[in-house]
């Protein structure tokens, strides 16, 4: 929806950014993303620091490409309110964890959804483009996320 917009802003009114409706749709859809990232911290990661750490390491990385992506789209708005928005959102979902219980079927349906979501976040928007892509790099990845997984599982 953003590219369609962007691409009937600038054939249409001269603009090259998506349309103002597009960017609160977008910002409104992270916001629940990553206030599930904030809600479902604490519970993947339980009471071990290591794995705190590596959460945080990976997410990091995964915020700061869709920082990228979203500044890259929509300029302005994002620097002036989509950024904050976003960073509530991750304290949000925190603070909504930490104030209510969700059931063990609760917490599996929201962690596979959130699962979903990176997968689907990752494919559309970080992994470069056929001709640009490095398959030495993308072993390289896949090596260390592997060997964080087995730090978290042990």
């Amino acid at each position: 929806m953003s590219e369609k917009s962007e691409r009937e802003n600038t054939e249409e009114k001269n603009l090259t950014r998506p349309d103002k409706s597009i960017f609160a749709l977008e910002i409104g859809a992270f916001s629940l993303y990553n206030g599930l990232i904030g809600y479902l911290l604490a519970e993947l990661s339980g009471d071990n620091i290591a794995a705190y750490v590596i959460y945080f390491i990976v997410f990091s990385f995964h915020f700061i490409a869709n920082n990228r992506i979203l500044h890259l789209t929509h300029e302005d708005l994002y620097t002036k309110i989509g950024r904050w928005v976003l960073a509530f959102s991750v304290l949000a979902g925190w603070i909504l964890y930490e104030t209510t219980h969700a059931s063990d079927l609760t917490i599996a349906f929201l962690s596979s959804f959130l699962t979903g979501g990176i997968v689907l976040n990752i494919l559309n928007d970080e992994l470069p483009d056929e001709k640009k892509s490095s398959y030495p790099a993308f072993l390289i990845g896949m090596v260390f996320i592997a060997v964080l997984l087995q730090v978290l599982i042990k």
